[in-house]
């Protein structure tokens, strides 16, 4: 099993507001915790950090179909992502949505997200904890 890990804008900046929560994880990090919680599960990732939909359509398109499962951070783009929104609807991939709160604003994006209704889960939280129940929920 395959899955497509997708961090939105502004992830490559996680160290420097990560401070703030004293979790002090970087993108980097983040990716490690998320691989060696794949080999646990016995699951392949494949891993992007793109910072507009056009990039995330792309990408998305080109890997629809060697995966299982889609895990996204959309962040800032969350409210406005309505062609990825329908490109899910047409690829029928079992797709999870992901938010940190470690980012300015993300509650709010997260609550007004354009792809809640089309995801089988979202998770809200700080530090590598909704990547990892987004992970095993796809699971």
């Amino acid at each position: 099993m395959k899955i497509l890990v997708i961090h939105g804008p502004n992830m490559s900046l996680l160290g420097k507001v990560s401070v703030n929560t004293k979790t002090r994880l970087t993108l980097d990090k983040l990716n490690r915790y998320l691989r060696r919680e794949a080999q646990t599960l016995g699951v392949d990732l494949k891993i992007y950090q793109l910072c507009d939909e056009a990039r995330i359509l792309k990408t998305v398109s080109r890997n629809r179909n060697e995966v299982a499962g889609i895990l996204i951070n959309p962040g800032s783009l969350s409210r406005t992502v309505y062609s990825l929104l329908e490109l899910l609807a047409i690829i029928k991939i079992p797709t999870v949505e992901v938010c940190l709160k470690e980012f300015p604003f993300s509650e709010e994006a997260f609550a007004e997200s354009v792809l809640k209704d089309i995801s089988r889960a979202r998770f809200l939280g700080t530090g590598a904890d909704p990547y990892l129940k987004g992970l095993n929920s796809l699971i």
